[in-house]
């Protein structure tokens, strides 16, 4: 009787923690959908093909990636794009088990003109991690100030001092590919962070010598 009871509540509390789970997800899609529409932003719920377009830092070796939350629109400069990135670390052996633990990333993104070359400035001591111990730095420019806070991946000439600049005021990485300029931030998707996103990658772009066209007429 005893372990049927047990059973019986086993049950109970599974399921109702996943209605509990779905009836919370219903209701953060539902907000992120209202909340782009009242900017005229379209929102997809499941993007596939995002998920192929996050390699590299900060995108590493997490298991069972998503790529969720797609918002996109313009803001009367240029179209841009953020969603929601996730992966699961840990609980891989039974030293760790029941550690495992999904981690999330807001992703934004804005369009810059084809053609232009890729370029990653990151954080020097994220690199050290991932180069272990073979020595390698990354690529410099030549200032040792900077040198020592960053590594360039792509064309050291394109970090003007007017990158430098920006990199100094807000402290934050960056990519250039595939004809996208994207930044991130740790943290689910949250809607109320595009448009401050957006202006400092507008702010970026002019940096980086890429001007962006006049506003769309109307």
């Amino acid at each position: 009787m005893n372990e049927w009871l047990l059973s019986a509540l086993s049950v109970v509390v599974v399921g109702g923690y996943g209605l509990w789970y779905l009836r919370s997800y219903r209701k953060r899609r539902d907000k992120y959908a209202a909340a782009a529409a009242e900017q005229g932003w379209a929102y997809t719920q499941r993007d596939r093909d995002l998920l192929g377009r996050c390699h590299g830092y900060p995108f590493l070796e997490g298991r069972r990636p998503r790529a969720w939350h797609a918002i996109t629109g313009q803001d009367g400069r240029r179209e841009f794009l953020s969603f929601e990135y996730s992966d699961v670390i840990g609980g891989t052996t039974s030293d760790d088990a029941g550690r495992a633990e999904r981690y999330f990333t807001q992703v934004f993104a804005l369009k810059v003109p084809d053609g232009t070359r890729s370029l990653a400035v990151q954080p020097r001591g994220v690199l050290g991690k991932l180069g272990g111990g073979l020595g390698f730095r990354g690529g410099t420019i030549g200032d040792p100030d900077f040198d020592r806070r960053w590594t360039v991946d792509g064309s050291p000439g394109d970090v003007t001092p007017a990158v430098r600049d920006w990199l100094a005021r807000h402290r934050r990485p960056f990519r250039r590919t595939a004809g996208e300029l994207w930044i991130w931030v740790d943290g689910r998707m949250d809607v109320g962070r595009i448009a401050p996103a957006l202006g400092d990658l507008h702010e970026l772009a002019d940096a980086l010598g890429k001007r962006l066209p006049p506003p769309s007429p109307g």
